[in-house]
């Protein structure tokens, strides 16, 4: 075994390849073998992916419009437009894959962008539809990172979402949200925006996404979080990522350059650590409301296996596959 997997209980890979899953599959042959995408066995499990139970529960019952349940993307929430868009890029589909179904899909959220590049939801007043003014950066931020994985990433419109929340940045380097201490700024909205910016190269080591990689670190494993109007939840095992969660947030800043030497993050992988299973995988905490069941509480989980191995082998080799 290579030295990332000395680090681990056992070996869970077996179990990622397994063909239930094409999405897991594709990732662990690709992120964690290193196959190319081109390699003949990863492209055949690709293209799996769009007709896959999973993939087509989401997408049942989308509208002309491109929309799913109601005018408004972000309620109710776990099952609106915004939150199966969020899911689906986690599940390696993109443009190509379905380009009416998708282009739709990106089309009604880009309906929602303003000229200055920030998504805001639509409210009805006097029963008429009205266009909010407050923003939500974490959101914000979680449909910027959507529409990359969907092929969106050049898009004028994506490059003005992200200016919008670099122009929004605080010295700090975090966000400020609806309901949360001015104080001490929004952690939640921080880790979306580093997540996001992790998928996007160009903008990696730009000084407003590496501010925000410093505060995020900064903050991992801290016992009071509520101050961060996300309660004290590093310890919680979800997926999907609709909250936050440690193993996404150590990728992310891996991903983004920080060492897996700085204090807190190698606090946080021996903690990833601890918490593997004898038989090498990972277990689910925490369901939150989604548009597809994606794993049982209690019982290992694919999604959280694959991603806690990522983390393992960025902080074993100091390199992560974009």
């Amino acid at each position: 075994m290579s030295d990332w997997k000395e680090r681990l209980k056992a070996d869970p890979l077996p179990w990622l390849l397994e063909p239930d899953n094409p999405s897991v599959r594709y990732f662990a042959l690709t992120d964690l073998l290193e196959r190319a995408p081109q390699d003949p066995e990863a492209q055949a499990t690709r293209d799996t992916i769009p007709n896959s139970p999973i993939v087509q529960t989401i997408c049942a019952g989308q509208r002309r419009d491109g929309a799913w349940i109601g005018s408004d993307f972000y309620i109710p929430k776990g099952l609106a437009t915004f939150w199966r868009l969020t899911v689906l890029g986690e599940l390696g589909l993109t443009l190509p894959d379905n380009r009416a179904l998708m282009r739709a899909a990106c089309e009604f959220m880009f309906w929602n962008q303003g000229k200055d590049g920030c998504f805001r939801r639509m409210r009805r007043q006097e029963g008429k539809p009205v266009r909010e003014h407050a923003s939500v950066p974490c959101t914000q931020a979680r449909i910027v990172r959507a529409l990359i994985q969907l092929g969106y990433g050049e898009d004028p419109r994506t490059k003005r979402a992200m200016g919008w929340l670099v122009a929004t940045q605080r010295d700090d380097g975090a966000w400020l949200c609806r309901g949360s201490n001015p104080r001490y700024g929004c952690l939640r909205a921080t880790i979306d925006y580093v997540r996001a910016m992790e998928l996007y190269p160009a903008m990696r080591q730009n000084p407003a996404t590496q501010r925000a990689a410093h505060f995020v670190a900064a903050q991992i494993l801290e016992s009071k979080m509520g101050r961060f109007h996300v309660s004290d939840a590093w310890t919680i095992f979800e997926y999907p990522y609709f909250n936050y969660s440690l193993i996404p947030t150590l990728l992310a800043l891996l991903r983004l350059g920080m060492s897996a030497d700085h204090p807190t993050i190698a606090t946080g992988i021996r903690y990833l650590l601890e918490r593997q299973r004898d038989d090498g995988a990972w277990n689910l905490d925490h369901a939150p409301r989604a548009p597809a069941d994606l794993g049982r509480v209690g019982e290992p989980n694919k999604w959280l296996t694959l991603d806690a191995l990522k983390v393992v082998k960025a902080s074993g080799d100091g390199t992560v596959r974009s």
